[in-house]
Formats: structure tokens, sequence, C-alpha cells
């Protein structure tokens, strides 16, 4: 398996040598949707605290990279640097608020969706920073910037996942994840945690809101929180296996896939088509993608089928 990753992100590293512009494109989309997946997957995947929410991060990270570069005249890259000191300082301040007074999981997801929509009608009423009609961002000099930028922060996102899954730490979470009343009474300091994963999983989405404004070289409010963005991440890791290490990454490439190709072929359909797809894979396997695969290797070699999977709270 671990041959076969690396097999995979050598050929994702060449890949441009011989890619089109169409298929860069894709794969610059593609790349997103593992860091977003990957990022949600850090904090509600190994919790339980599904946040709806999470794409504030996102919009946080592109407005902060659009008004240093455009506004402050910064070096793209100090904007860059920026984008993530300001989401994980937007993550801290959040995850201070709702995670520090044990906020009911069930509450929590619908709190960081109102979040988003506070934060994109704040930004969209200050003129400042263009209000409604957004920035416009110097462009790229060449998208194999975004293309590899991505790329390292793709295969970052899941080491670190990899991890904290396989650490000390991991099994606290995973004692969280299990539950959070009995961790905390065995010793786990359960806010602490929270906080961590919740601020990191913010600074990594942020990170690639910035590339994602400099890519698209203009961004707006609607834009940079998008509830649609923050339901796909949840999606695609659910899709992929919440809670697994490449459950996220294999929703997000199958996903960004399927819509790619339902979107060229049935463009007025795609979007019904696609959604009766997911459904019916999460109702008929809730461990997603990485489940199916379990059940299929254990098929194969005679062992034990694994228990139906959890999704986060």
């Amino acid at each position: 398996m671990k041959w076969l990753i690396a097999a995979v992100v050598v050929a994702l590293v060449v890949l441009p040598a011989w890619g089109s512009a169409y298929v860069i494109s894709f794969l610059v989309s593609m790349l997103m949707y593992v860091a977003l997946a990957g990022s949600w997957n850090l904090f509600s995947g190994m919790t339980g605290y599904a946040s709806l929410g999470q794409g504030l991060f996102f919009g946080l990270g592109a407005y902060a990279f659009g008004v240093s570069t455009v506004l402050l005249k910064w070096h793209p890259v100090a904007g860059i640097l920026l984008a993530a000191v300001v989401s994980g300082a937007g993550a801290l301040v959040l995850g201070f608020v709702l995670l520090t007074t044990r906020i009911r999981v069930a509450y929590f997801a619908i709190v960081m969706l109102g979040c988003n929509e506070v934060i994109k009608t704040v930004v969209a009423n200050i003129k400042a920073v263009g209000s409604s009609s957004g920035l416009t961002i110097p462009p790229l000099s060449n998208n194999l910037i975004a293309y590899y930028f991505l790329l390292v922060l793709a295969v970052g996102v899941t080491a670190i996942s990899y991890v904290i899954k396989h650490s000390r730490w991991g099994l606290g979470l995973k004692a969280i994840l299990a539950d959070e009343v009995a961790a905390e009474v065995t010793g786990v300091g359960t806010v602490a945690h929270k906080m961590v994963m919740f601020v990191l999983s913010g600074t990594l989405i942020g990170l690639t809101g910035s590339m994602i404004a400099w890519y698209w070289s203009y961004m707006d409010p609607y834009m940079a929180f998008d509830l649609a963005l923050s339901f796909d991440m949840v999606v695609m890791a659910i899709f992929g296996g919440v809670g697994t290490v490449m459950g996220p990454v294999l929703g997000a490439v199958i996903m960004s896939a399927v819509k790619e190709g339902l979107s060229t072929s049935i463009p007025q359909f795609h979007t019904i088509v696609f959604g009766v797809l997911v459904l019916a894979l999460i109702l008929w396997c809730p461990g997603g993608l990485m489940q199916v695969f379990k059940r299929l290797r254990g098929r194969l070699t005679g062992g034990p089928r694994p228990a139906a999977g959890r999704t986060a709270r």
C-alpha cells in the first residue's frame, strides 16, 4: 500500500510535463478538495464534532491573501503566511468560544454554519475589501505554482493525519470520539485535544484558500464563504471514510472525477445524478469507500468482515 501511494505521488510530480492545461486545471481542483477534505477530517473525523462551516477558514485565508497582496502590496509568499496566521487565529478564537463552553455536538455543526454566514455578510459590507464585488488579485505567473503547492499541502495533510492516528495523541482523540465524558474521566485533556485539532484544521484550510484565491485571481464573499464548499469537503470525507487516513483522499479524488465527468456529459442533470450516487453509497455503506475495500479484502483473504463504519457525530 505504501509503495502504491509513493508511486501515485511520484506520478503526480512528473505529470505536468505531459498534461494539458485542462488536465492541470482538473488536478488543481482535485488536490484542493483532497486538502480540504483531509483538513476537515483532522478535526471532525477524529473528534466526532461535525462542522458544516469549516469553509469559513477557507474564506479567511483567501481574504487575508487578497488584502495583503492587493491593498497592502505584500509579496504573495508573505500573503500566504498571513493567511495561515489569520485562519489559525480565527480558529483559535472560535474554538475557545465554542469548545471550552462544551457546546453540544448536535449544535456545533449548526453554530459553525451560522458563523460562516455571519462572516460572509460582514465581509460583503466592508467597502475597504470591495464589499460584494470582491477583490481582483494579480494572477499567478505559472499555474504550476498552484499545482505543486496544493500537491505538497495535500500530501502534508495526509501525512499529518497518519502520524496523529498512530500516536499517543491519536489515542486520546479516539477516546473522545468513542465517549468524551469517559475520556475526560480517564485523564484525557478533551478541550486541549479538540482545540489543537480545530486550529490545525482551520489553518490548513486557510492555506488552501490563500492559494486558490491566487490561482483564481479573484475573490468575493460569495465564493470565499460558499457553503457548497463546506458541504463538499464534508461529503467527500464521508464518501471516502470519515476518521480514516486515506478515506478523504479517495473520496475527494473519486468525487472530483465523477463530478467532472457528469458535468461534461449531462450538464443539466449532473447535480441530481451525483447526489443520488453519493446518497446511495452512504446508505449502503456508512463507513464509506474504505469500509467497502476492507469488506472486499476480508472476502478475498477469508478474514472477518469489518463492522459498520462510524461517521462523525
